[in-house]
């Protein structure tokens, strides 16, 4: 199944304001708002100007975080008319921006894991963590853990080893953070 549909059937049976239409867990974004924090502790969010790959309809906003600046980008339409809406004074986009180094930090969680998505396979991945690389100051990209229990058939899950070692043929500037056993963190960041 296409990605675009797959979220689009979730939006259609969930709604806008429910955070499963993004396939958080909850219905309230708890997991997603623990992962916002857990980036928080390694940049001043406030300060910053901000890219977020895979906005969804705007949950950095909905829960409650704030920034200097913000560029939001989904490639579900959808999800960008929503946040459009809610968030007007926000930047929307369906086309990632390609300036260099323009952005303090890019924040991605919920996007690697897709199946089918931008980081699926190792070819993938390795583009995948160069653009956002190229992108900001600093990268935080979330990914499911393969140490996980719980698992969903559209989602992959990633060794953390594994994506430590691309990381670090990019930037050796990389940590990795992996305080729970559904997903980590990886951290790439500018010498």
């Amino acid at each position: 199944m296409n990605i675009n549909n797959l979220y689009n059937n979730k939006l259609q049976q969930y709604g806008e304001d429910d955070f499963r239409s993004l396939y958080w867990g909850d219905s309230k974004g708890e997991s997603a708002k623990k992962r916002y924090k857990q980036i928080s502790q390694y940049i001043d969010l406030k300060q910053s100007n901000i890219l977020e790959v895979g906005c969804g309809f705007g949950s950095f906003f909905k829960l409650g975080f704030d920034c200097k600046s913000y560029v939001g980008y989904d490639i579900n339409k959808k999800f960008i008319d929503i946040a459009s809406k809610k968030y007007p004074n926000k930047k929307w986009v369906t086309k990632l921006p390609n300036n260099e180094f323009y952005f303090d930090a890019c924040i991605c969680s919920g996007v690697a894991g897709n199946r089918g998505g931008p980081a699926w396979n190792p070819n993938l991945l390795k583009k995948f963590l160069k653009k956002l690389y190229k992108l900001s100051n600093k990268t935080f990209i979330n990914f499911p853990s393969n140490r996980s229990d719980i698992r969903s058939e559209y989602v992959e899950y990633f060794s953390p080893e594994y994506v430590l070692s691309e990381a670090l043929n990019i930037t050796p500037n990389t940590t990795i953070i992996h305080k729970h056993r559904f997903d980590f963190l990886l951290i790439l960041e500018h010498e």
